[in-house]
């Protein structure tokens, strides 16, 4: 990860998920996110969250791949977590996501579906 603010954003999510994380630690948590679209994206929101969408369903095998086998609800899902978990710069955002696919799906053993299903779960119904 390039950002220097994604190691702690990852482990403020994982305190947000786990829900022991403070209020300070959540008010952070909004100040890196903040900083990154601000800083990396020049505050273009639209523009991050694109890029984000293509490197998670590149590093997800796109359409014909899992990517593929995903509701939208459930790329949604995916797309949230990584953009605030991993706050991925403009030049590493393929590099990120497919860390995100090792490290968050594989290593713990995790289909693409049942990671999904889980943030689908997690965030409530991000999709609409």
């Amino acid at each position: 990860m390039v950002n220097r603010y994604a190691q702690e954003q990852l482990a403020l999510v994982a305190k947000m998920v786990m829900r022991t994380a403070t209020r300070r630690e959540r008010e952070r948590f909004d100040k890196n996110f903040a900083r990154w679209l601000r800083e990396e994206w020049s505050g273009n929101e639209e523009l991050a969250i694109a890029s984000c969408v293509d490197a998670v369903a590149t590093a997800c095998g796109g359409l014909r791949g899992e990517w593929g086998q995903l509701s939208g609800q459930e790329q949604t899902a995916m797309v949230r977590y990584f953009s605030m978990a991993y706050l991925p710069t403009q030049n590493e955002s393929h590099a990120d996501a497919q860390e995100f696919v090792v490290i968050e799906i594989r290593r713990g053993g995790f289909t693409m579906k049942q990671f999904a299903q889980y943030l689908v779960a997690l965030f409530g119904n991000p999709g609409g």
